[in-house]
């Protein structure tokens, strides 16, 4: 690993429970990925589950979705676990860094990637391995992808990674 890498954690909670992605920057080498789905839905659980991913990866950073001040009242239990990952990483002396839905599609727009799905071609275009969790053209009466917090955890690392630069 060079000096320069750093290891970013990104969480992005999501209405399944919490995509993550561990990315090694500024190579874009992903360790791990996924989303991380808890029925029923617990922030306390999550959280546990968020102090084992930062106890094995070790992370330098922990990057997550930022709701600003006008979320809905169905986001407020994503604030609230936000919240909760914030204190425990800062507990633990990692910087903590969020960044808003407008703030990934400023980045992403210089790639050409304005919509979330545009935004997952070109996570996959950087990040082959991840071709087989490629989300389907969504309709308006479909449902998420599964894989999509996959992807919106990733895009918060890149996002990190561009603003930071």
């Amino acid at each position: 690993m060079n000096k320069d890498t750093v290891v970013i954690l990104a969480l992005f909670p999501n209405a399944r429970g919490l995509g993550y992605a561990c990315l090694e920057m500024p190579e874009k080498k992903l360790k791990d990925s996924g989303v991380l789905t808890i029925r029923p839905i617990c922030n306390g659980k999550i959280l546990k589950r968020v102090k084992a991913f930062i106890d094995f990866f070790k992370p330098e950073i922990v990057v997550v979705k930022d709701y600003g001040t006008n979320y809905t009242r169905q986001e407020r239990r994503g604030v609230r676990l936000v919240e909760s990952i914030t204190k425990y990483a800062k507990g633990m002396q990692l910087p903590v860094y969020r960044y808003t839905r407008q703030q990934v599609r400023d980045i992403f727009e210089q790639f050409g990637a304005k919509t979330k799905n545009e935004i997952a071609q070109q996570i996959i275009a950087w990040l082959p391995e991840l071709e087989f969790h490629a989300p389907r053209i969504r309709k308006n009466t479909m449902a998420e992808e599964y894989y999509m917090g996959e992807f919106d955890a990733i895009s918060l690392a890149i996002t990190h990674r561009y603003i930071t630069e």
